[in-house]
C-alpha cells in the first residue's frame, strides 16, 4: 500500500442546525484509507455513516476540520473542481438507483457517455463489465426485468465504468437477500483484488464487513469509538457501552437473558473462552476429565473474517472448585477467559 492514504479526515465535524436545533452529525473523527484497502464503517442507524460517506465525495462540506481525497484537500473545492475528484470516484446505493428508461448496457454506459467516452469505447467497456458482472446476457434487458441482485450488479458495473480509484458502497447489500448478498460481497472483492479499487463501505451488516474489509471503524454517535484490523476488533471488542454495537452484533456473548436461560439447564461455573488460538484451547478441552472436569458448549462459536477466524465459546464446567480452578487456569493458558455472572 501506498504511504499517502488516498483518503484522510483530520478532526473532522459535521453539524446541522443551529443554536439549541444543532444536529453533530460527525463528530471530530480522525480516519486514513490507503489505497488498495477495503475499509468498513458500522454501526447502529443514525450513528453517522451516510454523512461520513457523503463527506468523501464532497456532497456534504466538513463544518471543521479537513478532509483529504486522492492527495487534494476537499473541504473547501470550488463544484467544478469537486466534478473532477468525483469522477473517480465510484457509487453503489441501497436501492440501486438505476434508470428504468434505460436498458442494462445504457445504465452501464451513461457516466461513460457523461465523461466523453467515444461510442465504440463506450461499447467496448460496457461489454467488458457486463462480463465481469456476470450479465452479458442481460444487456438489452430493462431494471424491471431483474432481481435485486441482478440490479445491483448492474449499479457495481456503472460504479467502476470511468475506472475509479475509489468505490463507495452505502449499505449496498441491505436490501438483498442472504444468498443474493454473498453473491454481490464476491462481486465487491473481486473489483478490490483484481480491478485494485479501493472500497470504503458503510453498513450495519457484520457479514459484509466480515467478508471483505481488511479494516473497520465502530461509529457511534457521530463519532468513532474503536477502529483496527477486522480481525482484532472482532475477537476482542472493547466491553464499553459505546462500543456495544460489536459485540450486540455478533451475539457470541451471552445476554443476561441468555445467562437465565443456561442456568435453566446447565449447572456449575460459566465462563467464556476466546478463540484466537483455537488449537491451543481445544487441545485444553480434550483434557479436561484429567483435571477431574465436565464441560457443556452453552453458548457462542467460530466466525471468519476475510484472512482469519475468530469466536468466543461459553462453557458451564462441572467439578469440585479445586479441580475446576486448575482447568480454568490452563484454559487461560491457551485463550483468555472471563467469567460469567449472573
Amino acid at each position: 500500500m501506498s504511504s499517502a492514504p488516498l483518503i484522510e479526515f483530520n478532526n473532522v465535524t459535521r453539524t446541522f442546525g443551529s443554536g439549541d436545533k444543532t444536529v453533530t452529525a460527525v463528530d471530530d473523527v480522525s480516519l486514513r484509507v490507503d489505497r488498495g484497502e477495503v475499509y468498513g464503517v458500522i454501526g447502529f442507524s443514525g450513528a453517522g455513516k451516510s454523512t461520513l460517506i457523503r463527506l468523501v465525495n464532497g456532497l456534504e462540506r466538513p463544518t471543521a476540520g479537513s478532509v483529504h481525497v486522492l492527495g487534494q484537500e476537499i473541504s473547501a473545492m470550488r463544484e467544478g473542481q469537486l466534478t473532477k475528484v468525483r469522477s473517480r470516484i465510484g457509487m453503489v446505493f441501497q436501492q440501486f438507483n438505476l434508470f428504468h428508461s434505460r436498458n442494462v448496457a445504457g445504465n452501464v454506459a451513461y457516466p461513460l457517455k457523461v465523461a466523453g467516452w467515444k461510442k465504440a469505447e463506450r461499447e467496448a467497456r460496457v461489454e467488458e463489465l457486463l462480463e465481469f458482472v456476470g450479465l452479458s446476457e442481460k444487456a438489452t434487458q430493462y431494471p424491471e426485468q431483474l432481481s435485486g441482485g441482478q440490479k445491483q450488479r448492474v449499479g457495481i458495473a456503472r460504479a467502476l465504468a470511468a475506472k475509479p480509484d475509489i468505490l463507495l458502497a452505502d449499505e449496498s447489500t441491505s436490501a438483498l437477500d442472504p444468498k443474493t448478498t454473498g453473491e454481490v460481497l464476491r462481486l465487491l472483492r473481486r473489483a478490490n483484488e483484481e480491478l485494485g479499487i479501493t472500497i470504503v463501505a458503510i453498513t450495519h451488516e457484520m457479514e459484509v464487513i466480515r467478508s471483505i474489509a481488511d479494516r473497520v471503524a465502530v461509529m457511534d454517535q457521530g463519532r468513532i469509538v474503536e477502529s483496527g484490523l477486522v480481525y482484532d476488533v472482532f475477537s476482542s471488542p472493547r466491553e464499553t457501552k459505546d462500543a456495544s454495537f460489536v459485540g450486540a452484533a455478533l451475539k457470541n456473548r451471552p445476554t443476561a437473558e441468555d445467562v437465565q436461560r443456561i442456568r435453566g439447564h446447565a449447572t456449575g461455573r460459566l465462563v467464556v473462552v476466546s478463540l484466537q488460538n483455537a488449537a491451543a484451547v481445544s487441545s485444553v478441552l480434550g483434557e479436561a476429565a484429567s483435571h477431574g472436569v465436565s464441560f457443556e458448549i452453552v453458548h457462542g462459536g467460530m466466525n471468519t473474517t476475510k484472512n482469519a477466524s475468530y469466536g468466543l465459546l461459553t462453557l458451564a464446567l462441572e467439578g469440585d472448585s479445586r479441580s475446576v480452578e486448575a482447568f480454568v487456569a490452563a484454559l487461560n493458558s491457551a485463550g483468555e477467559v472471563q467469567e460469567v455472572h449472573g
